[in-house]
């Protein structure tokens, strides 16, 4: 059910809404009936609507959504008081890799993929995705448009096959495909987007927000490969890395390593792969990069499907 996905959604971002003093407002239709897909992506989708949403209003602003029957459509309203779009990015605003701000100095970071995945995943359920801004300062809307099923109430849902060339802008290989991941990133929007990304691939994807969780993941059941931040709040990616490579083979000291940090100088890399990392990527990083960076990796390791 839309108002079920998107209340989901909602109670994860309203303490960081508070945080600002932004009013997060649901105005859902009850009464709607199923769409077509699957719950867990579509509240992924309300997700990153709703933090892109509160993280680009002001405080003191709102957030609004809203939701009704179009037809043999769900429509949902994502509108907000932010920073608004300028007409030149409008048209650019689902393409992966894009910010209205590609500064090095930006004041939101993030990994440039989010609105790339929201749009993925709403065509892989036969959907639609609009965005509107009257411009600079005077807010954004977007708009999900999602089928309902033809049987009514009680058809199955699905997922529509994805194009071969989705907006992602790149078939998945079929080595990621069962690849157990973990991602450490303290950030929990950019957190979210690897998930998200990874996911996509069919990848396993687990998570840990400190490089303390991390360890204990690991060491109670390691990752095939593991994709980590540097700078993080009570112990470090390098601190991390020497702890793993440190442990029992049966616990983790030989996973592959992925450093994917905004510490992009060569002197960071050649820190980051003497501490024990594998590799390094800096932020933001092109999906494909860190892809088929996670391939060679997996192919250099001897990890396969079938041996998983």
């Amino acid at each position: 059910m839309p108002a079920q996905f998107v209340e989901s959604a909602a109670e994860s971002v309203r303490v960081a809404a508070d945080a600002k003093e932004v009013a997060l407002e649901l105005d859902l239709d009850p009464t709607l009936g199923p769409v077509l897909g699957d719950a867990a992506r579509l509240q992924q989708v309300a997700w990153n609507l709703l933090t892109n949403a509160v993280k680009f209003t002001p405080r003191g602003g709102w957030v609004r959504v809203t939701s009704r029957l179009v037809g043999s459509q769900v429509e949902l309203r994502f509108r907000d008081t932010g920073r608004g779009v300028s007409p030149e990015f409008l048209p650019y605003m689902f393409d992966r890799f894009r910010q209205a701000d590609g500064s090095s100095t930006r004041a939101q970071g993030g990994l440039g993929l989010g609105l790339a995945i929201v749009k993925h995943l709403v065509e892989l359920h036969g959907g639609t995705i609009e965005a509107l801004s009257e411009g600079d300062g005077l807010g954004s809307e977007f708009i999900v448009r999602l089928p309902v099923p033809e049987g009514g109430l009680h058809a199955a849902p699905r997922l529509h096959e994805a194009p071969s060339h989705s907006s992602l802008g790149f078939d998945c290989p079929p080595e990621v495909v069962g690849l157990r991941v973990l991602v450490v990133e303290d950030e929990p929007d950019t957190r979210n987007l690897l998930v998200m990304l990874l996911e996509l691939c069919h990848a396993q994807v687990f998570s840990a927000a400190s490089a303390a969780e991390a360890r204990e993941l690991v060491a109670r059941d390691a990752p095939d490969l593991m994709i980590s931040d540097i700078g993080m709040p009570g112990g470090d990616g390098y601190a991390l890395i020497r702890d793993v490579r440190s442990m029992p083979h049966d616990r983790g000291s030989r996973v592959p390593a992925i450093a994917l940090t905004a510490y992009a100088r060569a002197e960071d890399r050649v820190r980051a792969l003497r501490a024990g990392f594998d590799e390094h990527l800096s932020k933001p990083v092109e999906p494909r990069e860190l892809v088929w960076v996670i391939v060679s990796l997996a192919r250099s390791s001897g990890l396969r499907p079938s041996a998983r």
